[in-house]
């Protein structure tokens, strides 16, 4: 009888993990979508065109909608997106999808509603006067998509490597304030590519890293067709997977993973162009772009983009992931005892951070043009964050302290956005800052205290909520699901470490311990 209580009991533990997993999930996929972009700005436009003409005329030429976005490439006569073509492809079903079930309809005042101030930093001009109604929904769904379900996924995918660790901050807390309190989340909710690519690529590395290469090399041949600066995760994990395995079998099967994504491109490059080799943005048709057409804008890293993707306020990938700061505390800490330098040329990890980073503090537009955080810098962000967070769950670190750097983050990406989110002005605008200066203060502060608040949001679209209420709103969902999670999370494993036994060892025994890999 005892037994048959017991296998009952642990049949209703196994359902409530369950029920916590996807009810996290979907708290998150909520938090992520809450503001759901449908500004018509450069980039995200440029991703939407194609997938209008591929929807309706089979072709990746923008030529009748070209003057909507700046963010386009000239081949001969014909305009294309200069943007990588694997989320524009993919987004074509669901917009068919749309048009058939009638959520494609649009009129001429859709998107038209609500103030958009993001020009406001540079110029008088009311955003509304450059809303494309027809593109509208695509972005919605693209942002949908192709950024929040992915970013609810990252953090899922998270939660559930270190759920039952042991350290001394709540998994739940650890996960939910360092995603939300970095400059990931600034680009959930817009069809943008940086997410989706940055999803591939934590899903080739985490397939590297247990071996199964050839779905390691699947994803990240996807990521490499939706950003190309990602191609370096390719040959340096190929190379690796030989030196750690010593087998020349495993770098193939991963390299013949990647074919179909690298193939994509040639023929897509080959379709547009005639030269398989070439890259769309190669063409770029954009003024303030001309420095691509030579070596696709790359030369040598600076000081200034090297201090300026790192540390610095204004595009430093440490302040815009505050978490990662008690990472490399923890990090230095330890290799002062004992110096792991040669597991650094085994880490997966390390050997594509490294070139990874020093390639972006190549390109003459290091800072992204107008951004939020280092957005070119955004798949080894959140590799790092994958990673970090994993190192930090069984650790002993003051919960406190904790939330007063990881807050830091918040209430800095909160502010960001509940006003410009992305739409920072930098160095190539006529009144912009020069790279390196104090963007935050010199134009989200100035917004925030305006009350020029950002409507592209559900409450305000969908129940023409004040889009300031809405913006505090978001904290309050926030913080109570968090809360709310925590504590069922205590509920679900109230003794994650037994009394007087160390963290890792008591992890290492757990049901979620994976075997290190290299």
């Amino acid at each position: 009888m005892s037994r048959i209580l017991q296998e009952a009991g642990n049949a209703v533990a196994k359902r409530n993990k369950k029920l916590f997993l996807w009810s996290f999930l979907a708290a998150n996929l909520v938090l992520a979508s809450f503001y759901i972009d449908i500004w018509c700005t450069p980039n995200p436009v440029s991703h939407a065109l194609p997938v209008l003409t591929l929807a309706d005329s089979g072709t990746f030429r923008i030529d009748q909608y070209q003057n909507h976005t700046g963010d386009k490439s000239k081949v001969g006569d014909h305009y294309y997106s200069d943007k990588a073509p694997l989320p524009s492809v993919l987004a074509v079903p669901f917009y068919r999808l749309m048009q058939i079930t009638g959520l494609a309809k649009t009129d001429a005042n859709t998107g038209k509603k609500y103030p958009i101030y993001i020009w406001s930093a540079v110029t008088q001009a009311d955003g509304r006067d450059y809303q494309f109604p027809t593109v509208i929904p695509v972005l919605v769904m693209g942002g949908l998509l192709f950024a929040s379900l992915p970013f609810a996924l990252m953090i899922f995918l998270t939660f559930a490597k270190i759920r039952g660790a042991g350290g001394s901050v709540s998994p739940v807390l650890l996960v939910m304030m360092s995603f939300y309190g970095s400059f990931i989340f600034i680009f959930s909710g817009t069809f943008f590519n940086h997410i989706l690519t940055a999803f591939f690529l934590l899903l080739s590395y985490i397939f590297v890293k247990d071996r199964r290469y050839l779905l390691s090399g699947l994803f990240a041949g996807f990521s490499f067709a939706c950003e190309s600066p990602v191609a370096i995760a390719i040959p340096v994990w190929a190379l690796l997977i030989w030196l750690n395995e010593k087998k020349i079998k495993d770098s193939v099967i991963f390299c013949l993973g990647a074919a179909p994504g690298v193939l994509f491109i040639m023929l897509f490059n080959y379709s547009v162009s005639g030269h398989p080799f070439t890259m769309i943005n190669a063409y770029s048709a954009d003024r303030v772009f001309q420095s691509i057409h030579s070596a696709y804008g790359f030369s040598l890293p600076t000081l200034a983009s090297l201090w300026g993707l790192s540390f610095s306020f204004y595009m430093g990938l440490l302040p815009h992931i505050p978490a990662l700061l008690l990472c490399a505390y923890f990090l230095v800490r330890e290799m002062l005892n004992r110096y792991p330098m040669q597991s650094l040329f085994k880490s997966y990890l390390a050997m594509f951070a490294i070139p990874f980073f020093l390639v972006i503090a190549s390109s003459f537009a290091w800072w992204g043009g107008w951004s939020y955080g280092p957005r070119y810098l955004m798949s080894l962000a959140v590799i790092l964050l994958y990673e970090g967070i994993i190192y930090l769950s069984d650790k002993k670190i003051n919960t406190l302290l904790f939330l007063l750097i990881t807050g830091f983050g918040l209430v800095s990406t909160w502010l960001a956005k509940a006003t410009l989110m992305y739409m920072i002005p930098d160095g190539t605008s006529q009144n912009g800052p020069a790279p390196g200066s104090g963007a935050f203060s010199n134009y989200i502060l100035p917004q925030f205290r305006q009350g020029h608040f950002n409507s592209d949001n559900l409450l305000t679209l969908g129940f023409d909520i004040k889009a300031s209420s809405a913006a505090y709103l978001w904290l309050v969902l926030f913080s109570g699901a968090t809360v709310f999670f925590a504590i069922w999370y205590h509920k679900l494993y109230p003794a994650a470490v037994p009394a007087g036994k160390p963290a890792a060892t008591a992890r290492s025994k757990g049901k979620n311990h994976v075997k290190k890999r290299p």
